[in-house]
């Protein structure tokens, strides 16, 4: 069956609508282990870092990279797995790993219940009160690092009640009734488990990824509502292969383009959502019946275990391009009939294998996810899910923003979860001049992106921050106005004045480079949801992206500094020169 989710409003700061290997503290809490004789170690398993410890001696037994000095630790007692919050019901399965150098007299408690670990277990061993259902979460990712090798560990049944609270808990392994090792956690994210040479919490089935970079790359930028003929260029063109990952699929234009393309021998496959905020629309059903009807392959994000909570991610990939998004594959979206939304176009239509670069990584993406064991078919999918109706956007909007003539450019490529979150503060973090950041929503002042933008325009950095005024949003941002009003930082809520129907963008212009892709700033997005972004480090595109972040804020009547457009050289036309380095628009 699909996996279950509680009921989540549009304005709900855990929406993913539009989540570094590493969760951070603020996001998930405070993870602690303590070895406690003879090595004391404590560590954040919030920093990504490892778990730092020194003895009573200064000898480091275990390096913050989370690589152990063996000759110290290798035979000390230690927790080095959890596994709290399974995605089965009540939690089945849940286990624990320690380390016990000898059999003994071993024991596990967290003030309330205390269960004994079988007299004659040793070495790294696996402790459950559920062993069937336990089992099957131990496969080969699973091989505990430190261990001394490589494997499964031995799986022992406890002896007593011991559940592994999913809110948060303090475990002690103990010997002779004397704490050993302790591990102190908050919430456990759903199918998440915790491991110590990880040093924070991952979610089952998913490696971390390294930031991807891309020297002189081709890129094209453009800007939704006004251009919604390049997103979908690429797609016509294709003739070796066309992957589409997406959020939601609710376009004709697009179903036509893939059908299409694998009627004249396309390799094409899609990868979507299965449970997106407010329901799989029946009309997104319809059109992917007809694409797999024409021999596509569709897959689903929607099954146990599941990596993300929601494959949030808007990009494609047709032979040596890529597109990647802002925005859905569906008419208010990709169709430019409502949204403000940014985009990039990597490579061109006669790329070199060189230029391909990009298209090549995020096509290991595609394959990569697509391939999991969370990703189910569409048959499969379909047999057990109910559908619902929903309109269709149907605006149209003036043309405001040619894209710019091709350039090449320096090129990342962020995920999540993952490393784009931890990029983004960074970049912003090292900003001199200018941080425009465009967002629908942010999940309030002390977002860890929002605290970045305050910290930046606190040491003088021009900093603005523009926000949806869709109505689930509006009264949130609103208030995000008035708590930030005594600062540096300048937050409007955008009025779209007829040149758009809402922001939909989630965007950062960074000095001269601009970032671009699905992620919002709400809970949980940077670290729990799959999302593609694109930082293109070039003075030009960023100032493209920057006219265009200025005529939003304009809409909304109020002035932006000549800094922020780069210069009085790329102010928008109309503009007029006023006192204090601001331009006033006409």
């Amino acid at each position: 069956m699909p996996r279950a989710r509680s009921p989540v409003s549009p304005a709900s700061s855990r929406a993913a609508s539009d989540s570094t290997a590493s969760v951070t503290a603020v996001a998930l809490g405070l993870l602690v282990l303590t070895t406690v004789a003879p090595v004391a170690a404590v560590g954040d398993a919030g920093t990504g870092s490892g778990v730092a410890g020194v003895d009573p001696e200064g000898a480091v037994a275990q390096s913050n990279d989370g690589t152990e000095n063996r000759t110290l630790v290798a035979e000390q007692p230690r927790i080095l797995e959890l596994f709290p919050n399974p995605t089965a019901a009540e939690n089945r399965g849940e286990y624990l790993v320690v380390r016990l150098p000898e059999r003994g007299n071993w024991s596990l408690s967290d003030g309330y219940y205390e269960a004994a670990v079988p007299a004659n277990a040793s070495g790294v061993v696996a402790l459950s009160m559920d062993p069937a259902n336990t089992t099957p979460l131990l496969d080969d990712e699973t091989a505990v690092a430190g261990s001394g090798g490589t494997g499964e560990p031995e799986l022992r049944v406890l002896d007593g009640y011991f559940p592994l609270a999913a809110s948060g808990d303090r475990i002690e392994l103990r010997r002779n009734g004397t704490a050993v090792a302790v591990v102190d956690y908050d919430r456990a994210p759903e199918g998440h488990r915790w491991r110590a040479d990880w040093g924070e919490w991952r979610p089952r089935g998913y490696d971390p990824r390294p930031v991807v970079r891309t020297e002189n790359a081709t890129v094209t930028p453009f800007v939704l509502p006004d251009s919604p003929e390049i997103p979908v260029e690429p797609l016509r063109a294709a003739d070796d292969r066309l992957l589409l990952a997406g959020y939601t699929l609710g376009s004709e234009r697009v179903a036509d383009l893939l059908v299409a393309a694998a009627d004249r021998g396309v390799e094409v496959r899609v990868l979507i959502e299965g449970s997106p905020v407010g329901g799989f629309s029946a009309r997104s059903a319809r059109l992917l019946d007809r694409i797999v009807a024409a021999g596509v392959e569709v897959r689903v994000l929607d099954g146990n275990p599941e990596r993300f909570r929601f494959h949030h991610a808007k990009y494609a990939v047709a032979d040596d391009r890529a597109i990647v998004l802002t925005e859905n594959w569906k008419a208010s979206g990709t169709g430019g009939r409502t949204n403000r939304g940014w985009g990039v176009v990597t490579g061109t239509s006669r790329s070199s294998t060189d230029d391909g670069a990009v298209a090549n990584d995020l096509a290991a993406l595609f394959r990569e996810d697509a391939a999991a064991s969370d990703a189910r078919s569409w048959s499969s999918f379909r047999n057990d899910t109910e559908f619902h109706e929903s309109g269709t956007a149907n605006e149209s909007y003036p043309t405001r923003f040619e894209p710019p003539a091709a350039t090449t450019a320096d090129v990342e490529l962020l995920t999540t979860p993952g490393n784009a979150a931890d990029r983004l503060v960074a970049r912003i973090d090292a900003a001199d001049d200018r941080v425009l950041g465009v967002v629908p929503r942010t999940g309030g002042p002390d977002n860890r992106i929002v605290r970045a933008l305050r910290r930046a325009a606190e040491r003088g950095v021009d900093v603005h921050l523009l926000l949806s005024s869709a109505w689930y949003d509006r009264e949130e941002n609103r208030a995000l106005v008035d708590e930030l009003a005594d600062e540096p930082i300048e937050v409007a809520v955008s009025q779209p004045r007829g040149r758009f129907g809402k922001i939909h963008a989630k965007g950062l212009v960074v000095d001269d480079t601009a970032v671009v892709g699905s992620l919002n700033w709400n809970e949980g997005a940077a670290t729990e949801n799959r999302e593609v972004l694109l930082a293109v480090e070039d003075g030009s595109v960023a100032d493209f992206y920057a006219r265009a972040y200025a005529a939003d804020w304009r809409g909304g009547g109020v002035h932006l500094p000549i800094g922020l457009l780069g210069g009085l050289g790329v102010a928008l036309a109309g503009a007029g020169v006023i006192a204090r380095r601001e331009v006033a628009f006409v």
